[in-house]
């Protein structure tokens, strides 16, 4: 019995212990509200810009840090000024949360490493989707993550992801482009500072041409971060180019109307 007493305390210890963060390299990870997020594949890319991209993929969500002043070591997100550099949270369901809004706010604590890795620390409030919906990420820590460019160079994350449209004819070029998927639901976001573009559909579509709707197995949206307004499509068609399934590889053409934003020459080509 004196033997077994010791083996059970490491055990209890263990599972008490399951939930907390962990500082596995590379690591990038974060309380969700009361949740743990850890990333299964983290990596970071300078854009062509000079900003540095952080991105974290689970199986179903996505956390994206963009910083612009890398002349910084600490950065602060959202606030009443427009703010370059932009958090971002996609949950299982398609949801993005962004502190791209002047009721966000938060902070990254962040060091380039001599071995082209970026670590720190990070938190923050985002609110989804323009409504008063929020989700706060906490004791948010990130660990060598591989930067797999050198300044100047030219990004690459192993993917030709693109996303381009225009907004009342004015061009749309977003600065993260997000393929969160969460049962046969596929959602492709691209989102700058001041909005973004979210188109919905089934992540089995086959090519073609399909009516967007409200409510409907294809929609879209258009969020404006001032004010968090979003606007759901009234009308619009999306084709779809292609859909290699197997490769998880998508490419679609869109148009619609959503309150007084008329969204035409909607291209996408990502990956999923």
């Amino acid at each position: 019995m004196k033997r077994l007493l010791p083996i059970l305390l490491l055990s209890l210890f263990a599972f008490s212990c399951s939930n907390e963060i962990q500082d596995n390299s590379p690591a990038f990870q974060a309380v969700k509200d009361s949740i743990l997020f850890r990333s299964a594949d983290s990596r970071a890319v300078f854009n062509d810009n000079g900003s540095l991209l952080i991105q974290g993929n689970s199986d179903v969500e996505t956390l994206n840090i963009l910083i612009n002043s890398l002349n910084q070591t600490q950065i602060e997100l959202g606030g009443e000024n427009p703010n370059t550099n932009i958090a971002s949270f996609t949950d299982e369901f398609g949801n993005v949360f962004s502190t791209a809004s002047t009721n966000a706010d938060g902070q990254v604590n962040y060091q380039i490493n001599g071995d082209n890795t970026v670590s720190g620390t990070f938190n923050f409030t985002a609110l989804r989707n323009g409504i008063q919906d929020t989700i706060t990420l906490s004791q948010g820590f990130m660990f060598e993550i591989p930067i797999l460019t050198e300044l100047g160079e030219t990004p690459d994350m192993n993917t030709n992801d693109s996303f381009t449209a225009r907004v009342n004819s004015v061009i749309f070029n977003p600065t993260i482009i997000a393929t969160p998927e969460s049962g046969n639901v596929l959602s492709v976001v691209g989102q700058t500072q001041q909005a973004s573009i979210t188109v919905i559909f089934p992540t089995d579509i086959a090519a073609g041409t399909y009516d967007i709707t409200i409510g409907g197995n294809t929609r879209a949206s258009y969020l404006v971060a001032a004010g968090n307004e979003m606007f759901e499509a009234q009308s619009g068609t999306l084709t779809i180019v292609a859909n290699d399934t197997d490769a998880n590889e998508v490419s679609g053409e869109f148009v619609f109307d959503a309150g007084s934003f008329s969204i035409t020459d909607g291209e996408f080509s990502v990956s999923y």
